[in-house]
């Protein structure tokens, strides 16, 4: 029995050097099929048995390195059939070789329950063979790869079981965060909820303020434009008059006063300490003082005025106490005394000036630099008056601050005084009424989208 093993091993080494050798490939894959062919014609199972096992192996010669990519390109069922046959006939060294090379296969395959399956299945046989002693190196070498294939199968049941705790753990991990993800939002969305409604209860009450704020205020305008004079009231006493006046807010600290009694006409215009309620308050003390002193007196000179007033605004706001609250508040005035019966304009200012154009000749009439009230309560210096003569066609101006202390144009800075006058002179030939809608024009324009700074009056009076 050894020495058919060992010729049939020859006969196989042989043949497969012979089929190693061959040059023409096509002449192999002939070979083959003609050996295929052949089993059809063959009768007895044991020709049959030889055949089946040189198709096996000249397949494996025919593909030559036995790599994962190669064993695919076999075809396994004469393999099988040859294994069919080997434990039919007994053949057990035909056996051995087949299922321990289709093992292998299914091995490079990596499909390792069928591998196990051969190898396992071949160990039986040889086992269950009475006459077949089994080599003590083919036993090792078959329980070699069946111990292989057993640690491949445990390693990856091991790697499976670390993969599903990983799994687990990250899934664990994942819902906690989650978990706690949710709390958040919905801690977040309960608390977002509370401070919406809060904030819808403080956003009604400020608007409830404010409605009643814009209603005070409204309310303070109009009393403020039934006390001060406006327009109109210029124009009862000079047709030819303008009055551009611009509010910053609804109220303002700049105001208009006039007053005539007999032959004589008075105008002032003042800027007083800030804009908005506390210069609108300040404009309507302002306008009851001025009444006061020139009811009290049958007449009285500008400059005379302006030193009445500065005296009693300190009176009224207390502005003698150290501890006075309002000591820096005050007003820029200036104050015009024309005189119907000889055509004269006596001008006195307090950080105010006057400009007088004839024949287009622009003279600026400046007051004294110092205000009306204010901490500064003693001043050496006094009001001074100066005297002009009217004749037809003359005009004169006066102007708060509020207009060339405005930002705008391309650059964002002031107007300027300088650019003003020069505006006024430029547009003095137009009509009155034309002169007003050029002013406020520019100022707009000006101003662009820019916050106004200050409450803006111009007036015009044209002889």
């Amino acid at each position: 029995m050894k020495l058919k093993c060992f010729l049939f091993i020859i006969f196989f080494i042989t043949n497969l050097t012979n089929i190693k050798s061959q040059t023409n490939h096509a002449d192999s894959l002939n070979k083959l099929s003609l050996l295929i062919e052949s089993l059809k014609q063959i009768k007895t199972d044991s020709a049959k048995l030889n055949t089946l096992f040189q198709i096996h192996y000249f397949q494996l010669a025919l593909i030559g390195d036995l790599s994962e990519d190669n064993v695919n390109k076999l075809n396994f069922n004469f393999t099988k059939q040859a294994i069919f046959l080997a434990t039919e006939l007994k053949k057990y060294d035909t056996l051995k070789s087949l299922t321990i090379d289709l093992g292998y296969i299914f091995d490079l395959n990596k499909n390792y329950d069928s591998s196990f399956v051969y190898y396992y299945n071949c160990l039986n046989t040889f086992e269950n063979a009475s006459k077949y002693e089994l080599s003590s190196s083919l036993a090792q070498n078959i329980l070699y790869n069946i111990s292989n294939l057993q640690k491949i199968i445990e390693d990856d049941n091991k790697k499976a079981l670390l993969q599903k705790s990983r799994i687990n753990n990250l899934t664990f991990i994942i819902m906690a965060v989650l978990i706690v993800l949710l709390s958040f939002i919905a801690w977040f969305f309960i608390k977002t909820t509370k401070v919406n409604k809060l904030l819808t209860v403080q956003k009604d009450e400020i608007l409830k303020s404010n409605v009643k704020i814009d209603s005070s205020i409204n309310y303070a305008q109009t009393i403020q434009q039934s006390i001060l004079s406006d327009e109109n009231k210029l124009n009862s006493i000079f047709k030819e008059s303008f009055v551009l006046y611009k509010p910053k807010d609804k109220v303002s600290g700049d105001f208009l006063w006039t007053y005539k009694k007999d032959n004589i006409a008075y105008i002032a215009v003042a800027d007083c300490t800030g804009h908005g309620v506390p210069g609108a308050l300040l404009s309507i003390v302002g306008t009851f003082l001025f009444e006061l002193i020139v009811s009290q007196n049958k007449y009285i000179s500008p400059a005379n005025i302006l030193s009445e007033l500065h005296l009693k605004i300190i009176k009224s706001l207390n502005q003698n106490d150290a501890n006075a609250k309002h000591k820096n508040d005050g007003m820029d005035v200036g104050v015009i005394e024309f005189n119907t019966a000889t055509n004269k304009i006596v001008f006195a200012g307090a950080h105010r000036n006057l400009l007088h154009i004839r024949n287009n000749k622009l003279t600026e009439i400046k007051g004294v630099k110092r205000p009306i009230g204010g901490s500064n309560i003693k001043y050496t210096n006094q009001f001074i008056e100066e005297e002009i003569n009217i004749e037809n066609g003359d005009l004169i101006y006066s102007f708060t601050d509020g207009f060339q202390d405005q930002f705008g144009g391309n650059e964002g800075k002031k107007f300027k005084s300088s650019v003003l006058i020069n505006v006024i002179k430029q547009n003095s030939y137009k009509t009155i009424k034309l002169q007003k809608q050029e002013l406020e024009t520019i100022f707009c324009n000006y101003k662009g989208d820019l916050e106004q700074t200050d409450d803006v009056l111009v007036i015009g009076i044209k002889f």
